[in-house]
């Protein structure tokens, strides 16, 4: 399996590929990071691009048809650089997203990962998951900033605890 580099992520219709989406792996089936969905948000052309499911650590009130909410949760948002609040409900946060990823993924499903901005919480997330599918701490986190750096934010982790978080992930790969 091989990460898609930030520059190569497959376009789809309406939507601009890296900043509003970023694909993470794209086989066997789709897994993207993206940032919370804007009022007529084209889910049709990220159905037809194989994506099912979507997992919201931003919770809100659109509708994503025809793909599917798997999993919805408020996550903390650590933009400020501070840790979480309440580290373990983060951390049950984050597993319980990191286990609805990777049973739908590894069922052959496409899923796409999302919260505000796409990159904080939502890497986090897809962190743990490369990280599940066997990629090393140091891989995962270089690939994250490069896409994010790409997206032209300032780089990934938003939060110490975010890299430290993938980075002492236990894979059961």
């Amino acid at each position: 399996m091989k990460l898609v580099e930030p520059t190569d992520g497959i376009p789809i219709n309406g939507i601009d590929v890296p900043r509003e989406l970023y694909w993470v792996v794209s086989s066997p089936a789709p897994l993207a990071g993206m940032r919370y969905p804007q009022g007529d948000f084209p889910w049709p052309s990220l159905h037809a691009a194989g994506f099912s499911y979507v997992v919201s650590l931003h919770p809100g009130s659109y509708n994503p048809a025809p793909l599917e909410l798997l999993f919805a949760e408020q996550l903390e948002d650590l933009f400020s650089g501070d840790p979480p609040a309440d580290v373990n409900s983060e951390r049950a946060k984050v597993e319980r997203a990191v286990s609805a990823v990777l049973e739908a993924w590894r069922s052959g499903h496409g899923v796409v990962v999302h919260c505000v901005g796409g990159r904080g919480r939502t890497g986090t997330v897809l962190g743990c998951v490369l990280r599940e599918l066997g990629f090393s701490a140091a891989e995962v986190i270089d690939f994250l900033d490069r896409v994010h750096k790409t997206r032209g934010k300032s780089g990934w982790p938003e939060a110490k605890w975010q890299s430290e978080f993938v980075d002492h992930w236990k894979t059961h790969a």
